[in-house]
């Protein structure tokens, strides 16, 4: 064995097992020479579990997926050249909704970068902004500081990609020839020499002194308080604590905390920017991520509160309804479990309680007198969701239409790639969730363009028996008709949509799914249970609607529920 592949062999191995030891447990690989010994060494680790999937775009959304239903690291590895571009949709995503994405981008030798050498781009920072840092590691490993150099750039790679807020970062490997191992030759797995950094974390409440000088001026002092959850996943001690609380808790559908008592979950459908002043808040309290509603945030923007405080440990923090006052590093559980020790009037919770009960109230016999729209099938949808489901939203009206109608379990999680609000990645990342969480039924709801988009999500070997798609085929898009800029132009139709004719049927038959179709309510409520209860094949539910109908559908919805007083 030549030192060279020894010396490889034995730090890539030790990488592996290093990665394994700072708790990573699945890799989401895809095929390439160069990526080999990185590919064979995760392939051969006793103790994670690989998959291979060839579109490297697909393969970074399903490990996004992955990483978020098991929250846990993961790692994506793929070959030189332009594979390490078709990540940077993933990467971006992971970036914005803080997940730790470990990206390896195996490369040529650093000397024949730019010599028309074959699959050879500059791939050193490739992912710019969008990874919270980017490492290289040595070419050569036969030094014994080359050697502790690699063992420290993995430690802080993982470690800074775990530390809050969490989220990918690259490790660009250069890897010379030859890298195959020989028959006999193995890869070396060292647990007690692998360089694994522990971090121990303690949860972060406000000492007292801080609590009573900061925050009990400023929410003793004003009766309208308002809560807002960003993106995220739900936690039962939050819940809990806004039961205690006689503050609306304003939450979209991919906040995950629609159960709470105190939750308004039709903000999207009654609010407008005009000044409501009853329901404008002297303090605003956020927490999470972004949110969907645009109408939540233009209404802030425009009636802005006296206060706004942001719940984040650590880690920048976003200004997105133009107030942001004062910054609180302490877990939202902590602080809102200090807050409920408090009493509230509830009178401001009973003016937005109102105007959210008009929108319930509207929306259960609002489809009966209508023609057939996407927005009934969604509602019914939601109404019908199983016990202990979990329901992916792809993007433009997809998301949109389940946030309008809101949801109000406890045992239904959401997701949606809301970080970069792409639909590039949406029916991908929902595999991934699927794929590791096989107990659950793992529903999608998609639009034609975003479903078409990412074909290649069921080009791979792992396609869960437990996804079922709702696809809404308008042949080509909704969103630009509800958009007041498009609609005012005579190039809507060929520049803004996308005019399709295509139908998910022969794409099922491709990929072995089992297909029902719909052009009617009738056709549609027929099929539904049937659909619902096949388990043995991914499910792909097609209806086919008219654009038009749909948007005046959607608006006419929008317009009985606004808020009048």
């Amino acid at each position: 064995m030549s030192q060279h592949r020894k010396d490889l062999l034995v730090e890539v191995g030790q990488f592996v097992e290093q990665v394994y030891q700072m708790g990573v447990r699945e890799v989401v690989l895809s095929p390439g020479s160069r990526v080999a010994p990185l590919a064979l060494a995760f392939v051969r680790h006793p103790h994670i579990k690989t998959r291979t999937v060839s579109d490297e775009r697909s393969a970074a959304f399903i490990a996004l997926g992955i990483a978020q239903q098991t929250n846990s690291p993961i790692v994506i590895a793929c070959t030189s050249g332009t594979a390490a571009l078709d990540y940077a949709p993933a990467v971006a995503e992971a970036f914005y909704q803080r997940i730790p994405l470990i990206v390896l981008t195996a490369d040529r030798p650093t000397e024949w970068i730019d010599q028309w050498d074959g699959q050879t781009i500059r791939q050193q920072n490739i992912f710019g902004g969008h990874v919270k840092k980017s490492f290289q590691m040595p070419v050569d490993l036969s030094h014994d500081d080359a050697k502790w150099y690699r063992r420290r750039i993995g430690a802080e790679a993982l470690q800074k990609a775990l530390d809050f807020p969490q989220g990918p970062i690259q490790i660009n490997w250069p890897l010379r020839e030859p890298f195959y191992p020989e028959e006999g030759e193995e890869f070396v797995y060292d647990s007690e020499n692998a360089k694994a950094v522990k971090v121990i974390k303690s949860e972060t409440y406000l000492d007292q002194d801080t609590w009573e000088e900061e925050i009990l001026p400023i929410v003793q002092s004003y009766k309208k308080i308002l809560i807002v959850a960003g993106q995220g996943q739900r936690e039962d001690s939050l819940v809990e604590s806004f039961n205690q609380l006689n503050i609306p808790v304003v939450s979209d559908i991919i906040s995950n905390y629609g159960n709470a008592t105190s939750a308004i979950i039709h903000q999207d459908v009654f609010l407008k920017a005009e000044c409501i002043e009853v329901l404008q808040p002297d303090v605003l309290i956020t927490f999470g991520m972004s949110v969907i509603s645009k109408n939540l945030k233009l209404f802030l923007r425009k009636n802005p509160p006296k206060y706004h405080i942001h719940l984040q440990e650590a880690g920048e923090v976003p200004d997105p309804f133009m107030a942001l006052s004062t910054v609180v590093r302490s877990t939202p559980d902590a602080f809102f479990d200090q807050l409920s020790e408090l009493e509230f009037d509830a009178k401001y919770l009973e003016e937005w309680k109102s105007a959210d009960e008009k929108v319930k109230a509207n929306r259960i016999d609002f489809f009966e007198l209508l023609t057939f729209s996407e927005l009934e099938v969604v509602n019914h949808l939601l109404s019908e969701l199983p016990e202990n489901s979990v329901l992916h939203l792809a993007n433009s009206m997809s998301v949109r239409y389940a946030n309008f109608l809101g949801l109000e379990r406890d045992d239904v999680d959401v997701y949606a790639n809301r970080g970069t609000s792409g639909i590039d990645g949406s029916t991908s990342t929902a595999i991934g969730h699927a794929i590791s969480d096989p107990d659950r039924t793992h529903f999608l709801l998609t639009g034609d363009l975003a479903f078409f988009y990412d074909r290649n999500a069921f080009w791979n070997n792992y396609l869960p028996k437990n996804l079922k798609v709702v696809l809404l085929n308008n042949q080509g898009g909704v969103i630009f008709r509800m958009i007041d800029g498009p609609t005012r132009q005579p190039e809507l139709e060929e520049y803004f949509e996308t005019h399709q004719r295509t139908s998910a049927k022969f794409l099922a038959e491709e990929f072995q799914c089992k297909y029902w179709e719909a052009n009617s309510r009738e056709e549609f409520y027929f099929s539904y249970d049937s659909f619902l209860n096949e388990l043995e094949n991914v499910s792909i539910f097609e209806v086919f609607t008219d654009k038009n109908i749909s948007k005046n559908t959607f608006k006419a919805f929008k317009r009985e529920g606004l808020y009048s007083k």
